[in-house]
């Protein structure tokens, strides 16, 4: 086996397995929104190229939905090249980096756990998985999310060891990788938190404190300094402090009937991912309204009973549903109709605000605690290969259905290892303060995603699976050493 510092053949070989990975990925792709333009586009697609496109055009970041994480890795490319060739070669650049970050995630795991196995498993099972990958062809923040994160915890554990003679470097790399982080997902920021406690505290045990708030500084000079000229841009704009963004949602959502939907959908556990044939808030939307390149309805969802309330049943729904149809089906060509659409639209805003309010008044238990982890479950338990294929599972080939079953298998070995792994880390965490990194990236996503927000969208947990994917190897490692210690005690005894 290689040795763990032959640093051009890992890198070789991740870039070899994630290459055959991002072929299949491009060959597989028979539908984008972009002519000319090799990968794959989404809802949000559009949220991220905008603003730069009209940057180029007008010197205006507009709309200013999103921080420009995204579009200032767009930039170029679109300054330079056709829209087709600019995202081709952003998707190009989204491999190239995804490649780069599975050697340091393998030596995030050498440097946690002091395991050539650890490292040589951690970088194999990253480099074949497809979770990660998926998005490398994708026009949305995931892969590059992903990727920074690995970048940004690798350089900061990279400063702590004693030898380096580069500290304040990888200090900075760190916080820089870690900025780029939060501008593709500011739901990330609260993590610049984490890692300002592990230094300190990692700094305070080893009785390294000399110097101390220079390093804290060093690490947190990017934070400071990029998202301060985001505030004093948005402040000369909107005159208040948005440090990342203005909302959740786009005001487009916020404003029509979708908003009031997904909260009242979720305040009682329900999914409000739209495009998924198993979500709850599909029971309320005419086909119309799921129209999809590949569209794939399901008769079957149904309502669990123990939602309903004094204000609403399951007759009230129906006719909830109804009038949500009926607005989507009136146009706006008469001032008859418009003023028709707005009293529908104001109608079924205010009965799902008023549904929502009622759970929370008469079923506490239900909004607070159990709603939450019903998400959780959503947010987790599932194949992990959802939109690894365009088609059903029922329609696969023998040897594609093998694949997909393989990564399911795959994805729910590592959760349920990782998870067990997180548990049993938790008090190794309060000694080792770097392995308090890795596990508080997968406890934070987890607990902000479906508690904090809501939010059950497989692809949110992406940037935490490869720190869970670490997490599973240990628990692998660790069971085996403790098996074969086992096995090599019983047979002494046998021997006696």
């Amino acid at each position: 086996m290689r040795k763990t510092d032959s640093r051009i053949f890992w890198v070789i070989t991740a870039f070899i397995f994630k290459g055959l990975i991002f072929a299949f990925l491009l060959y597989r792709h028979d539908y984008n929104t972009i002519p000319g333009f090799w990968g794959g586009t989404g809802g949000d697609t559009p949220s991220y190229l905008l603003p730069i496109e009209n940057l180029i055009k007008t010197g205006h970041y507009t709309p200013d939905l999103r921080m420009p994480g995204y579009g200032i890795l767009y930039f170029p490319f679109a300054y330079l090249f056709t829209k087709a060739a600019a995202c081709n070669l952003l998707i190009i650049l989204q491999y190239i980096v995804s490649a780069l970050t599975v050697y340091p995630l393998a030596l995030i795991a050498l440097h946690l756990f002091k395991s050539d196995k650890v490292f040589y498993l951690t970088f194999y099972l990253y480099a074949i998985s497809t979770y990660t990958s998926l998005f490398d062809d994708m026009l949305y923040s995931e892969s590059f999310t992903v990727s920074f994160l690995i970048l940004s915890v690798f350089f900061l554990l990279k400063s702590f060891q004693p030898e380096t003679r580069h500290e304040r470097v990888y200090l900075f790399l760190s916080g820089l990788f870690f900025t780029e982080t939060f501008f593709l997902r500011p739901v990330f920021i609260p993590l610049i938190a984490v890692y300002v406690t592990v230094l300190v505290l990692h700094s305070v045990r080893l009785r390294s404190k000399k110097n101390l708030m220079l390093r804290l500084l060093i690490l947190v000079s990017p934070v400071l300094l990029f998202d301060g000229v985001w505030i004093a841009r948005n402040y000369a704009i909107y005159h208040r402090v948005i440090p990342t963004m203005k909302s959740i949602y786009s005001p487009e959502i916020e404003n029509s009937y979708q908003g009031p939907l997904n909260t009242f959908v979720k305040s009682w556990g329900g999914s409000e991912v739209y495009w998924d044939p198993r979500a709850d808030i599909r029971w309320f939307m005419p086909e119309s309204a799921l129209a999809m390149p590949h569209p794939i309805q399901s008769k079957a969802i149904t309502l669990p009973d123990y939602i309903y309330t004094s204000k609403f049943n399951l007759d009230s729904l129906q006719l909830l549903k109804r009038q949500l149809s009926l607005y989507l089906a009136t146009g706006t060509d008469s001032i008859k109709d418009s003023l028709r659409r707005k009293a529908l639209l104001a109608t079924v805003r205010a009965k799902c605000k008023r549904y929502t309010q009622s759970v929370k008044q008469e079923k506490p238990f239900l909004y607070y605690i159990a709603a939450p982890l019903i998400l959780t479950k959503k947010f987790l338990i599932h194949s992990g290969t959802y939109n690894l294929f365009n088609v059903p599972a029922a329609r696969l080939g023998t040897w594609l259905l093998a694949v997909k079953i393989f990564y399911s298998g795959l994805y729910l070995f590592i959760l349920a290892f990782g998870a067990a792994a997180v548990l049993i880390l938790a008090k190794p965490s309060l000694q080792c303060f770097p392995v308090a990194l890795i596990t508080s990236i997968v406890i934070y996503t987890v607990i902000v995603h479906p508690i904090l927000l809501g939010k059950c969208e497989a692809r949110y947990f992406v940037p935490a699976y490869p720190f869970m994917l670490v997490c599973a190897v240990y628990m692998v490692s660790l069971a085996a050493s403790r098996f074969y210690k086992f096995k090599s005690e019983d047979t002494l005894q046998g021997k006696v």
